[in-house]
């Protein structure tokens, strides 16, 4: 849904009257004045079908994998190879690189060492394999929130310096990987 008007402009042609309970932390708030919802006592931006419908599918995704990982899969003793359980192939770069691994080699035994409370190991084995599995975790409750809130999580994340966010993650995750091929 576009919005409405800048924060504090009337809504438009019609008022909408805002939504109960109190405005969340400024770095929460959108930039834009949108439709509004109550939420966990909070007045959020409200989603649009489409948003809500999109965190439907992170909510279920999220759900699989971190059951998967919980309940269906076994970390693999040699730090890679744990998504071999799920009958896919062993990672081909390893192969072509002489046995160095892949930027995301790691990911699915941290996700599994992880969900089976061994959040040590799992660092060790991929720092930013952890950080994508807190993600994965953080991303379930948020989900919800949308999907059966109808908050819209994009909203809230207008104010973020996205450019920044965005390099710091790259320079983890490359990182990362330099971290776990020095362990070959």
């Amino acid at each position: 849904m576009p919005p409405l008007g800048p924060v504090g402009a009337p809504f438009g042609p019609r008022h909408f009257p805002p939504a109960e309970g109190k405005l969340p932390p400024r770095w929460l708030q959108p930039l834009y004045a949108y439709r509004e919802v109550s939420a966990l006592g909070y007045r959020f931006a409200r989603a649009s079908g489409i948003e809500r419908g999109f965190w439907g599918l992170a909510f279920v995704a999220c759900l699989t994998v971190l059951s998967l990982s919980a309940f269906v899969l076994s970390p693999d003793k040699r730090g890679i190879g744990t998504h071999e359980q799920l009958g896919l192939p062993p990672c081909g770069f390893v192969e072509m690189s002489g046995g160095y691994p892949c930027p995301s080699c790691g990911y699915t035994t941290t996700f599994t060492l992880a969900a089976h409370l061994r959040p040590i190991d799992a660092v060790i084995n991929q720092p930013f394999g952890f950080f994508v599995f807190c993600l994965t975790v953080v991303a379930v409750p948020l989900s919800a929130l949308s999907l059966f809130g109808g908050a819209s999580l994009f909203a809230m994340s207008e104010r973020w310096p996205w450019p920044k966010l965005f390099a710091l993650i790259v320079l983890a995750w490359l990182t990362a990987w330099a971290y776990k091929c020095a362990l070959v």
